[in-house]
């Protein structure tokens, strides 16, 4: 009975092995990451973590399996190495290209904020103007031109309000 339950056992695992020989081994597979940053430089990474949260809109992934390349003949080598090169510099040019937008979005945000520094100096000069109308009207026996007096008030006032626009405006630009 013993010598029967040990044949049993090693038919039950000879039967297994012939199961499982057929199936595939499952081949290990990597995936790792490229990004460029903003000065242009090719980044990789097999960690998605590890990449700043700007660059992860252009991830590029890359899929990498276990198995070994066939050697290939030196002409598929060069033609190989050809198309790398090529594919690298497209990609440069892509990020260099991307530099120049940025760059140029940087300029125009600079230039916008400049135009709005420049509408405020303006302003400010403004009210200066009126302030000296407002202190020419007084004379040495403080008599007043009540009528323009009060109108130079009321413009001084639209153009500070209109000064604090420009002001909350720029700094609505500088949150961008």
């Amino acid at each position: 009975m013993n010598r029967l339950l040990k044949i049993c056992t090693f038919l039950l695992a000879l039967f297994s092995l012939a199961l499982l020989a057929p199936l595939p081994l499952m081949q290990a597979q990597a995936s790792f990451y490229k990004y460029v940053d903003r000065n242009g430089n090719i980044h990789f990474t097999d960690s998605l973590d590890s990449i700043p949260e700007e660059y992860r809109n252009q991830i590029k992934v890359y899929k990498e399996e276990g198995k070994p390349e066939p050697a290939l003949s030196e002409k598929e080598r060069v033609s190989e190495e050809k198309g790398g090169q090529l594919r690298e510099a497209e990609e440069k040019k892509e990020a260099e290209a991307k530099a120049l937008q940025e760059k140029a979005a940087r300029e125009e945000k600079l230039k916008e904020r400049q135009e709005i520094q420049d509408r405020i100096t303006g302003l400010q000069e403004q009210i200066r103007v009126k302030q000296e109308e407002q202190g020419s009207l007084r004379t040495t026996w403080m008599v007043y031109d009540r009528i323009r007096l009060n109108q130079l008030n009321a413009e001084i006032d639209a153009l500070v309000r209109e000064i604090q626009s420009l002001q909350q405006e720029l700094a609505d630009k500088e949150k961008e």
